[in-house]
């Protein structure tokens, strides 16, 4: 009986801290939310999600998705937004998100800006510069990432993999408008990526909601250690744990490729690295597969 108790008492202490979006888009082969009262307008193109998944996310090139959406928290009311993507072009500003009007502190919106690096900034626009929250982040094409916003009516915060990437209080928002937009700042368009999951929020999620949002929604893909001499066929790899067994963080190399096995680093099932090297510095956050296969024998007849 106490344990039947405890087990009550666990699961409604998780209820009541547990946040649930006021508005929700899977895009898992349709772009109505997920009470079907709402739709985005605009042309489709889904693809693969994060999980690999045929047809559950949204692919956004040079085209934008709209959505009246009548909720949307107003003025300097508290807020969050969290959406799934992965940018298939980097070397161009990804417009990610936003609503609002063009005026000063009037917008709210997402944007990664253009990079020839492994670095970009990403921006949190309030429209004007004093309205604004810049952080540098690393980004490589081809993964999938979780960005997640928020706001309490005083402390702006930004999120990505769960992990409070900067915030800043103090900045003004008077936040004005009801067209949501995907792919676009106002009315520019300019995006090339795919977007999955976007959860919006009256309230600000804490750091720990934030980060169990992460958890668990994450792509579950079985990770192993990798060693500078790997023994497996089809193992896989934590960056972390390869930066804590090298002292150089090489974790591929032309010298290893260059034997008798071919050694793949592959993320989201998209390989990331071949035959050129690559250092755990290089690579975001997250877990990857380790494909290890034997170079062609070369054949010796005699006479």
């Amino acid at each position: 009986m106490k344990k039947f108790l405890l087990s009550v008492m666990f699961v409604s202490c998780l209820n009541a801290t547990a946040q649930n979006p006021i508005q929700e888009f899977n895009f898992n082969g349709t772009l109505n939310n997920e009470s079907n009262t709402i739709s985005f307008m605009g042309t489709n193109d889904f693809v693969p999600d994060r999980s690999g998944a045929a047809g559950n996310a949204q692919r956004l090139n040079n085209k934008a998705l709209e959505a009246v959406v009548d909720d949307l928290p107003q003025g300097n009311k508290a807020r969050t937004v969290s959406i799934w993507i992965k940018f298939n072009d980097i070397a161009s500003a990804n417009y990610i998100w936003g609503y609002g009007s063009a005026y000063n502190a009037q917008y709210f919106g997402l944007l990664q800006q253009s990079t020839v690096s492994s670095n970009s900034d990403l921006s949190l626009a309030g429209w004007g510069a004093a309205n604004d929250l810049i952080v540098s982040t690393p980004i490589a094409k081809g993964v999938w990432y979780q960005y997640t916003i928020t706001f309490d009516g005083t402390v702006s915060k930004m999120y990505r993999n769960g992990e409070l990437l900067k915030y800043i209080s103090g900045l003004k928002r008077s936040t004005k408008g009801t067209i949501f937009r995907l792919g676009e700042i106002n009315t520019t368009v300019g995006i090339n990526a795919d977007v999955d999951d976007l959860k919006i929020y009256d309230v600000a999620l804490t750091d720990e909601q934030a980060a169990e949002s992460y958890n668990s929604s994450k792509p579950l893909i079985v990770a192993a250690e990798i060693t500078a001499a790997p023994k497996a066929k089809g193992a896989a790899i934590k960056s972390k744990t390869a930066a804590k067994t090298t002292s150089s963080n090489i974790i591929v190399s032309k010298d290893v490729n260059m034997g008798s096995k071919n050694i793949e680093v592959y993320s989201q099932g998209q390989k990331v690295v071949g035959d050129n090297s690559m250092t755990i510095n290089d690579l975001p956050e997250g877990t990857y597969l380790l494909r290890i296969t034997s170079a062609p024998a070369k054949k010796i007849t005699s006479k």
